[in-house]
């Protein structure tokens, strides 16, 4: 038994001879053997291991921890395997006759074991040709033994010299797949190949693997691998590129070597060999400077600046029939445009290239119908889509047209969109929706599939948070200027009326909104008022702490009890910063904890007396009052009162700014899974790390998987788990396709009865709960609130304090991506007309 000290673990280990294979999973190695230990030959246990195969009668080591399985009981799941010699003559009778070796059976294993005895692994090894002098090995027999015998050794060293350097068995199984024998060279050649090629293996895994094979700390291969890794990871910060200045600072600290003078030439060489692209930018107020890219990054960004600056013909319309249509349209409907609608229809029908943006309530979507009607009327053909699959349905619904994902209308197919210039899409207008979620790469996607002389309209709201992925794609749009921008500002009657635009609005203008209670006003859970507000409280870390080191400090000097001690004498009297005993010197309470009496702190009982033993001010309609902390009221509002006043049906979703904390996501799901869909027995189970899911779990899925046809962000159920195989089935919102999970795809599953706002954009959802505290501190900003608040249908209510929601209409997120989209498309718009070909598609950027 050891211990590794960096994850505070204990490893075990269990060495035994394998009696039997219970389950074998051949696509990831998944295993469940039956083993009898060394130490206790009569005893038969139970292992779980990723291994490419193993056979009964081998003899292993394992290398784990002990746990119990709630259906299943005790289990040794191994996260290492090693393969030993046979411990026995049976054992090796056994292990030869499993099916090891092609032309070896039971029998012939039995011949073999009881000729060559304890040499038997050593003729195989070293003398194999004389399995002859057994009686029925003639030569035929022999070469397919060879064949079967030089095969398993091949699985067995590479197994062993990945394991050898640190790759966990499950990882050690899918590199062995991918690729084969040749896998210690593979790696040996480029051990940062493994980060690239494998999702899971990151850059410090296979950092730690370069140090275990030799590679030197300030190795050039090294070097050129951190390098990429850092512009890699800057995407996760919506970054395109990142300056020179930049990218020695992040390798420095990620390498812990000091290379200032070198990463220039590092740099340099890389972008002579095209690992990565460069190009002078203005840096704010310090003149121009050197900035890198990934090779994607570079030629999507300049792409997507090439299509749009060049989007200037502007399509011939007959202007009287468009707004004599529009006058009839509306007449016959009988409702009335506003000013701004009636001038964004006329001028999006007349430009080639065409950006619609405006708040909630502003009439976008009222907007977009009448112009796809127009459309029709013109006899165009309309294509619509959104980046996500309920963005896409809910243009669908209010459009009644086919809307559909970016995606699936680029339609992936074998790792390439099969949607490209050589293959575009059949459209003459095309309208997507939430381009504020659109990122560069799949902004260049998309406008490659677009026809030259397809018409293009990009709507969204440019406040909302900007996508996931690198880019800030609508902004820069708009802020060049280079294409017309029709901006909806006045907020019609009807959306007035709804608190969450009138409150959505008054965030986005720096304005703070009183928003009312149920605790204060229990009527207006009766009156359906779609926003509230549930004035809660959590304790902080810094406040648990307090309060722990009080309880300690009291508990280390409580006096003994005598019985016939006065009740009137007070034991918690004991004053601050007295020296009580040799060892234990003072109690320091920090200035801001200096309002607390302490005697309050040590009677107090439960997480929410404790809170208010240390708060200096509670809000009059405050839960704590009623004995609910934070977390317990959005407990409540999920279970109970929703349901209650809304429908046990309505759809929730919890939306809180981060994932720690104890309203952070993996807390909340956590909590809500155990109210919500707890254990019991007969229900399906699989645990993946820290995470169970059960059947009828909402779950959302955390990266694009074009093979499965799943997209980062897309929610459903989950319908069925197979406990035996491993896998799981999903049924996805909005349209109920169900998807089969392998167990490799599992772990990109995560619960979602909880996510991250930012998960959530382009999508809307009937009720949200919005938990807003200061322990949110880092994420409280304008944006974020705004697009949390956008994302209810038909209610949002917020949790928390009202300090913590003034804090984030106060902040602006100052933080700017690092994009040149806006630069490249001033400077591109009447440039590179070189570069096209003759059919008046840009030059690849192969054809450069």
């Amino acid at each position: 038994m050891d211990s590794n000290s960096k994850t505070g673990k204990i490893i075990e280990q269990l060495r035994g001879i394998v009696d039997r294979v219970t389950y074998h999973n051949a696509d990831n190695g998944w295993s469940v053997l039956r083993v009898r230990p060394l130490a206790d030959p009569h005893q038969q246990e139970t292992v779980t291991v990723h291994q490419t195969k193993v056979f009964a009668g081998a003899t292993m080591e394992f290398h784990g921890a002990w746990t119990v399985h709630p259906k299943f009981g005790r289990q040794f799941k191994a996260i290492k395997a090693v393969e030993k010699r046979p411990a026995t003559a049976a054992a090796l009778e056994k292990y030869l006759g499993s099916g090891l070796i092609k032309g070896v059976g039971p029998k012939t294993a039995k011949k073999i074991v009881k000729y060559f005895g304890s040499d038997t692994l050593d003729v195989f090894e070293n003398e194999i040709e004389r399995l002859t002098e057994i009686t029925g090995i003639a030569q035929k027999k022999l070469a397919m033994i060879r064949q079967a015998w030089v095969e398993h050794r091949a699985i067995r060293n590479v197994m062993m010299f990945l394991q050898s350097h640190g790759i966990s068995t499950l990882f050690a199984v899918r590199i062995y797949k991918e690729y084969g024998d040749d896998a210690i060279e593979t790696v040996n050649e480029d051990p940062y190949r493994l980060a690239r090629d494998f999702y899971g293996i990151g850059f410090f895994s296979a950092d730690k693997v370069a140090l275990s094979i030799g590679l030197a700390t300030d190795s050039p291969q090294r070097i050129m691998a951190g390098i990429n890794h850092v512009l890699a990871a800057s995407r996760e910060f919506g970054h395109c590129y990142l300056r020179r200045s930049q990218i020695t600072a992040q390798v420095n600290e990620l390498l812990g070597l000091r290379l200032d003078d070198r990463i220039p030439d590092y740099l340099g060489q890389m972008q002579k060999d095209g690992l990565v692209m460069a190009r002078e930018l203005p840096v704010l107020d310090e003149g121009v400077e050197t900035c890198y890219y990934s090779r994607t990054l570079y030629f999507d960004e300049r792409y997507v600046a090439r299509r749009v600056s060049d989007a200037t013909d502007s399509p011939q319309v007959d202007h009287e029939r468009v707004e004599d249509w529009l006058n009839r349209y509306c007449e016959a409907k009988q409702f009335r445009l506003s000013d701004e609608q009636l001038e964004a229809i006329r001028g999006i029908v007349s430009e080639k290239f065409s950006v619609l943006t405006g708040g909630p309530g502003c009439g976008k979507t009222t907007a977009t119908l009448v112009l796809v009607k127009l459309l029709e009327a013109m006899r165009k053909k309309i294509l619509l889509a959104a980046p996500t699959g309920r963005a896409a349905q809910r243009m669908m619904d209010v459009i009644g047209r086919e809307s559909k994902t970016v995606h699936r209308l680029l339609e992936w197919q074998i790792g390439n969109f099969k949607r490209n210039e050589e293959h575009p899409l059949d459209v003459d207008f095309i309208v997507i929706d939430e381009c504020s979620m659109l990122d560069i790469s799949l902004a260049a996607s998309l406008l490659k599939a677009i026809p030259q002389k397809s018409q293009i309209l990009f709507i969204g709201d440019a406040d909302q948070l900007p996508s996931v992925g690198a880019g800030n794609v609508l902004r820069d749009i708009i802020a060049s200027g280079v294409v017309r921008c029709f901006e909806l500002k006045t907020v019609f009657r009807q959306a007035r009326e709804s608190f969450i635009i009138q409150y959505a609005h008054q965030i986005n203008h720096g304005d703070l909104p009183y928003i009312d209670t149920p605790f204060k006003k229990p009527e207006i859970w009766q009156q359906k008022v779609d926003c509230l507000f549930m004035d809660s409280d959590e304790a902080t870390q810094e406040q648990l702490n307090f309060i722990a080191r009080v309880k300690r400090f009291y508990d280390s000097r409580a006096p003994e009890q005598d019985a016939t001690a006065d009740p009137a004498e007070n034991p918690y009297e004991f004053r601050i910063h007295e020296v009580v005993t040799p060892y234990e010197t003072e109690l320091i309470v920090p200035k801001k904890f200096q309002h607390v009496d302490l005697r309050n702190v040590v009677e107090a009982e439960g997480d929410v007396e404790e809170l208010l033993s240390v708060l200096k001010k509670v809000h009059p309609w405050s839960s704590l009052h009623y004995g609910l902390s934070a977390s317990e009221v959005v407990r409540k509002l999920y279970l109970e009162w929703i349901p209650k006043y809304f429908g046990e049906n309505t759809e929730i979703q919890i939306l809180s700014p981060m994932t720690r904390g104890s309203l952070g996501t993996v807390n909340l799901n956590r909590t809500i899974q155990e109210s919500a869909n707890p254990a019991r027995t007969g229900k399906h189970e699989l645990t993946v790390g820290e995470r169970v899911f059960r059947v009828g779990d909402r779950v959302i899925h955390r990266r694009n998987n074009y093979d499965l046809n799943v997209f980062n962000g897309d929610i459903g159920n989950i319908r069925d788990i197979d406990t035996e195989n491993l896998t799981l089935s999903v049924s996805f919102y909005p349209d109920g396709r169900v998807v089969e999970y392998s167990r490799d795809a599992i772990p990109e599953l995560d619960l979602a009865y909880a996510i991250t706002i930012h998960k959530s954009q382009g999508s809307e959802f009937e009720v949200v709960i919005l938990p807003v505290l200061t322990q949110h501190f880092k994420m409280l900003f304008r944006n974020l609130l705004y697009t949390g608040l956008t994302r209810a249908r038909r209610l949002a209510v917020l949790v928390g304090t009202r300090k913590a929601m003034a804090m984030a209409v106060r902040n602006r997120d100052t933080s700017r991506r690092q994009t040149a989209l806006r630069e490249l498309l001033v400077g591109l718009r009447s440039e590179d007309r070189g570069q096209r070909t003759e059919d008046g598609r840009w030059r690849s950027d192969d054809e450069d």
